[in-house]
């Protein structure tokens, strides 16, 4: 037989209702017209009341040994689940928080431009179970004033291929253009290595500080951490002096402490970063990538391309004259950019429609104007080679004695068509012999 189902709040509060309802000489037979009766007033019943059906219940629970956890269908706990959303929630704030007070405590006592921000990206080939099996890593520093400074980056040879994985772990190689794992030529020293050479990268623009924030985007925060975890499991370091922050967070609180009108909303932030602007431009990865042709996907090359987009907009408020190489690639024109800029500010009339257009454009970025003033150049030499071409001249000869008159067509020339079996028999229904 099934187990009896545990009796709630509800059910004492029926049992109450029915003893009540029975002094007053009302009488009812089964349980079932007692929930229909008690249900509007359980339902508008006040907490109080119902805090005390409610520990009766707890009670009644407790006689009969029936834990008061609630489980999901796979066995976890559903407190676990909502400590680790709320453990989630408040990471975030947090790291909201600490990102605020920086850039604020920095706008206030001018160090700003000179802060270094530190981003980091990395490959993987695939996930293994929890963990991500890593093949490459950049760590890459910047600044508002002297835009890139320096970069670290490690090709990781993960070695042993957990079983199963071998198809996944090929497909992410040829994904991420980087060679196959191998056990035979893995350094046992590399992990050691690179968690030093992080921890000494992070640590040389200021010894006696604690160690700066990483910066990624948010789909790279979980690889990134399981990254940095491994690492410090295998080397016996502490972890939690890492501390990994979203990218877009970053960049909306960045851009709006020092302007005035920054991104209204923190998603605009994240959009514009996702935009990669910067995405074709050559040159930008590795050896290794750029050999294989596959320098989109290089860690290196990602980097830069987030830090060239976040000082694209950033210079431009604060006014800091952009060098190539640093604050942009090194193929930009810039000369032609700023001429574009003049020319833009130059051709906005007094109007108000005029002046709002150039406003916008003073505000446009080198990334937006790199953009514009290649589909004008192409516009321009569109037009230019439409003007070249001389309309063609008019037929001479004259075809129109050579044509055929149309001949005269009479009703003769059109036969009435002949009646079809269809036609008509309706109308002589009545005429046939047919037994209904």
């Amino acid at each position: 037989m099934p187990k009896k189902q545990p009796r709630n709040s509800f059910y004492f509060f029926m049992v109450d209702f029915r003893e009540q309802q029975k002094k007053k000489g009302i009488n009812y037979e089964t349980m079932a017209e007692v929930a229909e009766a008690a249900g509007p007033l359980w339902r508008d019943a006040p907490p109080n009341i119902r805090a005390k059906f409610e520990e009766m219940a707890k009670k009644e629970k407790q006689k009969r040994n029936i834990p008061e956890m609630k489980f999901t269908s796979t066995g976890v706990p559903l407190s676990e689940i909502e400590r680790q959303e709320k453990e989630l929630r408040d990471a975030e704030e947090a790291e909201r928080q600490d990102i605020k007070n920086m850039v604020k405590l920095k706008c206030f006592n001018g160090a700003i431009m000179q802060e270094y921000f530190y981003v980091i990206d990395v490959n993987y080939y695939c996930k293994t179970g929890s963990d991500y099996l890593i093949g490459e890593s950049t760590v890459l520093r910047f600044n508002i004033q002297d835009g890139i400074k320096d970069h670290y980056h490690q090709i990781l040879n993960p070695g042993h291929i957990p079983v199963g994985y071998a198809y996944d772990v090929k497909l992410g190689s040829q994904e991420i253009g980087l060679d196959m794992p191998d056990e035979t030529t893995k350094n046992p020293r590399e992990v050691y290595e690179t968690l030093a050479y992080i921890v000494d990268y992070l640590k040389q623009h200021e010894t006696n500080a604690g160690m700066p924030p990483l910066y990624t985007m948010p789909d790279k925060v979980a690889p990134v951490q399981n990254f940095i975890l491994q690492m410090c499991a295998k080397s016996g370091e502490d972890d939690s002096i890492f501390r990994i922050y979203k990218l877009d967070t970053l960049f909306y609180t960045l851009l709006n402490g020092i302007s005035e009108e920054g991104f209204p909303r923190e998603s605009l932030a994240l959009a514009e970063l996702k935009k990669d602007a910067f995405k074709y431009t050559p040159q930008l990865g590795c050896e290794h990538h750029e050999t294989t042709d596959k320098s989109l996907e290089c860690t290196t090359s990602r980097t830069k391309r987030w830090a060239f987009t976040i000082l694209d907009r950033c210079c431009l408020e604060v006014g800091v004259e952009m060098l190539p190489g640093k604050h942009v690639p090194g193929d930009f024109d810039l000369d032609s950019i700023h001429t574009f800029r003049e020319q833009k500010k130059a051709r906005a009339g007094p109007s108000v429609a005029a002046s709002q257009l150039g406003a916008a454009s003073s505000n446009t970025s080198a990334s937006d104007i790199n953009h514009s003033s290649f589909n004008e150049s192409a516009d321009s030499k569109k037009e230019k080679e439409k003007r070249t071409h001389a309309p063609l001249r008019m037929p001479k000869t004259d075809y129109s004695q050579a044509i055929r008159p149309a001949p005269e067509l009479t009703e003769a020339n059109f036969p009435k068509l002949s009646a079809g079996r269809g036609r008509g028999l309706a109308g002589s229904f009545n005429k046939m012999n047919i037994s209904k």
